[in-house]
């Protein structure tokens, strides 16, 4: 589940929402690809409380200063930050800052996952701003009855941009050539013109066409072009090991129409990225394919709107020893006039080294529930033990069960119970063994406290479809 309905059912059972959270983003682009990023977040008590005993998704939305900048991270550079608690329980959080280029803002995590914005090429002498604003249509509450759960959510983004706009879906000022996309829960009015956009013809994804001429940074954008900063529990390797990222294959799958002359339907759009590196330097795993701009040579955009996974892909010991391993990449149906694909941009994130620390909890049961271990190491990474229950152990770390590469509960004699799986989502998971461990003391797990990672960039400027 994705986008706005996945908000919707998070803050939903975080909070039992009413009048719970107002999120407005306004951005200001330069014809240099510099800017500015002013955003207002309006939190209610309900969030603000509720937040503090979450299971800590990425998903949940930052109710604190120190949390806002730990998701902005190097996407802009915070000139000021305000909180302030209302009496009611609640807080509003301000803050504003400039980027230096369009390569830091656009292609930041950020960007991409939080604000949804993206900038691409539109065709010759065309740029466009898109905004992911739409609801998952795969189950679930529709609109009218969110409106009854999240009446008084209202989520905006505003974008200046610094060139005409010709066209667009959104709320559209011509003499500022400034446009904005809003979801409005407040009231019956805001509904009304919500569920006009969510279910219109672009289905929540906002769009505006600008005249590109005068901007003076190149689209596609590149990711050679990101400045290199290391964050905490996570470096940004320069030196590749010569791992290159290329184009394999393209496919454009067909369904089979029955009772009708036309036999066959255009589907979807797969690219086949394959990753390849120096000998001796093979990776210890990569994410999904991230693609940052795709036309058809109708400039159709087919970009799917869509957050790449995070989980990661692992490296198998036979494309070790081929020194490549292939990724399917996914984008939307192109035009049935389209003969080629042009301006695909990307990037893999591939983890080529892994520091990891071992650590033994003697005192297992008494740990549960309580909010420290009194290891340094694990509480770095917020891990806690939620419940042991039979064969079952629940614990919460960040990152999930990807930050664990062992663990094991040990008896009195030494040996080691088996797990037998486990599953999970966010940053919590369970371990289910093959006998009862509530009675054991002992676990002993070996942790990720940091990895280094490198943006292996891929193009193309035209590929010919099947």
């Amino acid at each position: 589940m994705t986008g706005l309905k996945r908000m919707f059912l998070i803050l939903f059972c975080v909070c039992f929402i009413s009048g719970c959270y107002e999120d407005e983003a306004e951005i200001t682009l330069n014809p240099d690809g510099s800017g500015n990023l002013k955003q207002k977040l309006v939190i209610s008590e309900r969030l603000v409380i509720a937040s503090s005993d979450s299971t800590g998704s990425k998903d949940t939305p930052p109710v604190t200063k120190e949390k806002v900048l730990e998701a902005i991270g190097s996407a802009v550079d915070i000139t000021s930050i305000k909180q302030t608690d209302l009496p009611d329980g609640g807080r509003v959080i301000q803050f504003e800052g400039p980027f230096s280029s369009a390569e830091q803002f656009f292609l930041s995590e950020f960007c991409r996952d939080t604000l949804k914005l993206r900038i691409a090429p539109a065709g010759e002498g065309k740029a466009a701003i898109y905004c992911d604003m739409k609801q998952s249509g795969d189950g679930g509450p529709n609109l009218t009855q969110l409106y009854g759960m999240a009446k008084g959510l209202y989520i905006k983004k505003t974008v200046h941009l610094p060139a005409e706009v010709e066209k667009t879906n959104g709320y559209w000022d011509k003499a500022k050539n400034t446009v904005s996309w809003a979801i409005d829960l407040r009231n019956k009015e805001g509904l009304a013109k919500t569920k006009l956009f969510l279910e219109g013809r672009n289905k929540g994804s906002g769009f505006a066409v600008f005249n590109a001429s005068g901007l003076k940074f190149n689209l596609p954008l590149k990711v050679t072009a990101l400045p290199e900063k290391a964050i905490e529990g996570k470096k940004i390797q320069k030196d590749s090991a010569g791992l290159v990222a290329g184009v394999a294959w393209v496919s454009v799958k067909k369904k089979m129409t029955v009772g009708s002359t036309d036999t066959s339907e255009t589907s979807d759009l797969e690219i086949g990225i394959e990753i390849s590196w120096n000998e001796g330097h093979s990776p210890i795993a990569c994410r999904k394919p991230v693609l940052l701009s795709l036309l058809d040579d109708q400039n159709n955009d087919l970009v799917l709107d869509r957050a790449p996974s995070l989980s990661q892909r692992q490296i198998f010991n036979s494309e070790k020893k081929n020194r490549k391993k292939q990724l399917t990449l996914r984008a939307k149906t192109p035009s049935k006039n389209a003969r080629k694909l042009k301006n695909l941009e990307g990037y893999v994130e591939v983890i080529t080294d892994v520091t990891k620390k071992l650590v033994v909890l003697e005192n297992i049961n008494e740990l549960t529930g309580k909010e420290s271990t009194g290891n340094n190491v694990l509480d770095k990474l917020n891990f806690k033990i939620k419940s042991i229950k039979g064969a079952t152990l629940k614990i919460e770390i960040n990152g999930g069960n990807e930050r664990i590469t062992s663990l094991y509960m040990t008896k009195e004699d030494g040996s080691k119970v088996k797990k037998r799986g486990g599953m999970g989502w966010g940053n919590e998971y369970s371990y289910d063994f093959d006998e009862d461990i509530s009675k054991l003391n002992k676990c002993e797990l070996e942790v990720v406290v940091s990895e280094s990672t490198v943006k292996v960039p891929f193009s193309r400027e035209e590929v010919q479809l099947p």
